[in-house]
């Protein structure tokens, strides 16, 4: 006895539509569960997706944080676990926190996040600012490019200006390349794998084994006079304008800055001029600048502006007098 060749082609073809409808439902569950899962993290990982910020500011839209904080490494938490830094501090006790900032920030990101906050109507109650000398240098990597993650959904709404001050990625025109950004954006799962591989391994630096000295840090920080002309300052002013016409009030604050270690490299005239250039400059835009530049022992800090649990604790509790007492300007 034959089998029939119709009857063999309809069997095979509903066992084929079966299989479709699982993975499609799977797939649809999958894009429902990952995102809900990595909202859990208390910060940024190293290497977030576009995926993964996508769904942080759509969830931010849809229930507006009381402060957001933008910054870098100091406030990100170099060297120490999630848990142990100042607004995983201040979560606990029961302020209502994000922590956007991560180990490449600069002004130029910062003013990025903040366009993405007017694309996706985020409209926190408060926007705390880090004001680090560091990347305002032209030879730091953050100091005119942005995160890939970042550039990939601020970029299109950059203006011809914005395009020409910063280094923006292209993306790559292959094919692989497209069928990647297809697959990421539309699977879940394999958009945000970097994401759930920080969440599952953990995202903390491995601290160097020697103490830190100061020639490991020579040209970090530029004591060239600060003006229009740089980028960090373009851009931070874009971002409290920006910041002003959305009707979030903002407050900054003075990374906490390891001088006893930095001696003979920022304790210069021009290194405290920059800096109260900058606070002049915030000043006039109706911004509050809280200097912790020299508030901290060289005992609390893993190198030059990292902080360690102990200075992490003292940072949480200045922020919590500073700004959650009194928000706003």
């Amino acid at each position: 006895m034959t089998n029939d060749p119709r009857s063999t082609l309809r069997s095979f073809l509903r066992s084929a539509a079966i299989v479709v409808c699982i993975a499609i439902v799977f797939v649809v569950a999958e894009n429902v569960v990952v995102p809900a899962y990595l909202m859990r993290l208390p910060r940024m990982t190293t290497d977030f997706s576009p995926e993964y910020l996508q769904h942080k500011l759509q969830a931010m839209a849809a229930a507006p944080p009381a402060i957001v904080f933008l910054g870098d490494s100091a406030i990100w938490g170099y060297g120490l676990p999630a848990g142990e830094t100042a607004i995983s501090i201040l979560n606990d006790r029961g302020c209502d926190c994000v922590n956007l900032a991560f180990k490449a920030g600069s002004p130029a990101n910062d003013y990025a996040l903040v366009r993405l906050f007017a694309e996706y109507g985020v409209r926190p109650k408060l926007v705390v600012i880090e004001l680090n000398q560091r990347p305002l240098n032209h030879a730091d990597d953050s100091y005119d490019s942005l995160h890939p993650a970042i550039a990939s959904l601020a970029a299109p709404l950059f203006t011809n200006d914005d395009r020409s001050a910063l280094n923006l990625p292209t993306p790559a025109p292959t094919i692989a390349a497209r069928l990647d950004r297809t697959l990421a954006s539309t699977w879940m799962l394999y958009g945000m794998r970097a994401d759930l591989r920080a969440l599952m391994l953990g995202d903390v630096d491995a601290l160097p084994k020697k103490k830190a000295t100061a020639e490991q840090f020579l040209g970090t920080y530029d004591l060239t006079p600060l003006d229009e002309t740089n980028v960090g300052v373009k851009y931070l002013e874009k971002t409290v304008d920006l910041l002003h016409q959305l009707g979030i009030p903002t407050i900054a604050f003075m990374t906490p800055t390891n001088h006893a270690l930095l001696h003979d490299y920022i304790d210069d005239p021009a290194y405290a001029a920059n800096g109260e250039y900058l606070k002049n400059l915030l000043k006039k835009r109706g911004v509050r600048t809280i200097d912790l530049d020299r508030g901290f022992p060289t005992g609390e800090f893993i190198d030059n502006a990292h902080l360690t649990p102990q200075g992490q604790i003292r940072l949480a509790a200045i922020l919590s007098r500073d700004v959650l007492a009194s928000p706003g300007p």
